[in-house]
């Protein structure tokens, strides 16, 4: 079997898998390289095996990308770090809730850190993620199954989420407010952190000015006052 992966990078006490190809294609996103599955990044696994053996890390992270688009390879891989005994951590956007029940069902992972990219009414401006055949509406509801199932979560499987703010996209209290609907109550760390200008999927926000602290700061805010169960930070 083989797996499209970009890179493993060790980084203090983790060893990082950065499967290559997404579902979602964020404008925002500032790894485009990661974006398409390139058939000169295709690894045999027995080779992603030896360099998890090597790297005599602690934890492993399975990152992208998207590394639910490639649920065989993911959970050999994750079968193998179980096997010798090191913690797992999953970055998704959980668009694969079908990959997440299977992984909950196994015990795979220790920690999931989530990307909630942005609530039904927006998902369309933040994202490049519907086709003819799965229209937004049918990827959102796979999205919000997957945070049912992660709500359900065993007891000491780590859970946090994330969300990029960027100008003329998620910027809105309104849509932020949102997002609090579906997360309130999962018990978990939300962070809203913003988008990195440099590199962009979408060239014409290369530039952009981000949002500051202080506007992050005012979101939060807003978010606390009508959430106040809703552990979120900005980032």
């Amino acid at each position: 079997m083989e797996a499209y992966i970009h890179e493993l990078s060790a980084c203090d006490d983790e060893l990082v898998v950065r499967f290559s190809g997404c579902d979602y294609k964020c404008r925002y996103c500032n790894t485009p390289e990661l974006v398409e599955f390139r058939t000169e990044e295709l690894m045999p696994l027995k080779e992603a095996y030896a360099a998890i053996d090597a790297a005599g890390k602690r934890t492993v992270v399975f990152s992208g990308g998207e590394p639910l688009l490639q649920r065989q390879a993911l959970l050999a891989l994750l079968r193998h770090c179980r096997k010798h005994g090191l913690r797992t951590v999953l970055d998704t956007n959980a668009s694969k809730p079908e990959a997440i029940r299977i992984l909950l069902d196994e015990g795979l992972i220790d920690e999931f850190r989530v990307d909630v990219k942005a609530p039904l009414p927006i998902f369309d401006r933040v994202t490049k993620a519907a086709t003819f055949f799965k229209p937004t509406t049918a990827l959102f509801a796979e999205f919000k199954e997957s945070l049912r199932l992660l709500k359900a979560r065993p007891k000491g499987v780590a859970l946090s989420f994330s969300t990029v703010i960027a100008p003329g996209l998620l910027y809105r209290k309104e849509d932020v407010l949102e997002l609090a609907i579906l997360l309130d109550g999962l018990d978990a760390e939300w962070l809203l952190v913003p988008f990195d200008p440099a590199v962009t999927l979408d060239r014409a926000l290369q530039g952009v000015a981000p949002p500051t602290r202080n506007f992050l700061d005012t979101l939060v805010g807003f978010v606390k006052k009508d959430f106040p169960r809703l552990d979120v930070k900005a980032g």
